[in-house]
């Protein structure tokens, strides 16, 4: 988002679904240290951000209406709590999340968790936890950006999409962002997820690009 433009002023909420000290977030601590990141808030059980707020409407509000945030970022701190099962992840928070956001009166934007790299059935694609998020949990029709793939994986993602029935209940757009990539190999901080790079993980980085810039058309209103 900062690549894309220098005087965008981000906030990030980290919610109480993972770690509780935000301190824990080596992401977050260099993300301010670089200014790309201009404050961090905790909200329910999670502690240590810039502003703490009881709850995620609450938290919501404070970035917008105190720290002046033209785009907000949240979700939980480094860990999640997963049992394989449909129900049992604290990830399922997304949903409530994108709820609070459209109650507030903001525009959500859903980042799926997409991988192909998983071995693990469930997590490849479009993740089980995202489609359970989307299709039981969200109430309102948030925008679901998903990243511009290869043919084979696009029919696999789309399949999946239709399959949970969430064609009519989002609005949902393809991005084209590789250049996401190259920033995050050549940065000094070396990102990961589950243990895996950003090489190794294509496609999971590539849906945070193609989120970034879709929340950055609807904050141009392009």
């Amino acid at each position: 988002l900062k690549e894309k433009d220098k005087e965008l002023r981000l906030a990030y909420i980290m919610t109480d679904g993972a770690a509780l000290p935000l301190a824990f977030s080596q992401v977050v601590d260099y993300l301010k240290r670089e200014g790309l990141l201009q404050a961090a808030l905790s909200v329910g059980h999670a502690f240590g951000g810039d502003l703490e707020a009881v709850n995620i409407y609450s938290g919501l509000l404070a970035a917008r209406h105190i720290l002046q945030a033209d785009i907000i970022i949240v979700g939980m701190g480094p860990g999640i709590v997963g049992t394989g099962t449909k129900w049992g992840f604290t990830g399922i928070e997304q949903g409530e999340i994108l709820n609070a956001v459209e109650a507030l009166e903001g525009r959500p934007v859903a980042v799926p968790r997409i991988s192909f790299a998983d071995k693990r059935k469930r997590h490849q694609g479009i993740s089980h936890h995202t489609l359970t998020v989307l299709s039981r949990v969200c109430r309102v029709k948030a925008l679901v950006p998903l990243p511009l793939l290869e043919e084979e994986k696009m029919d696999f993602l789309w399949t999946q999409v239709r399959e949970a029935g969430l064609l009519d209940k989002y609005h949902f757009t393809v991005e084209n962002e590789p250049g996401i990539l190259d920033l995050l190999n050549n940065g000094s901080f070396k990102a990961s997820t589950m243990g895996r790079g950003v090489e190794e993980e294509k496609e999971f980085f590539l849906a945070l690009g193609a989120a970034a810039q879709a929340a950055l058309r609807l904050y141009r209103q392009e």
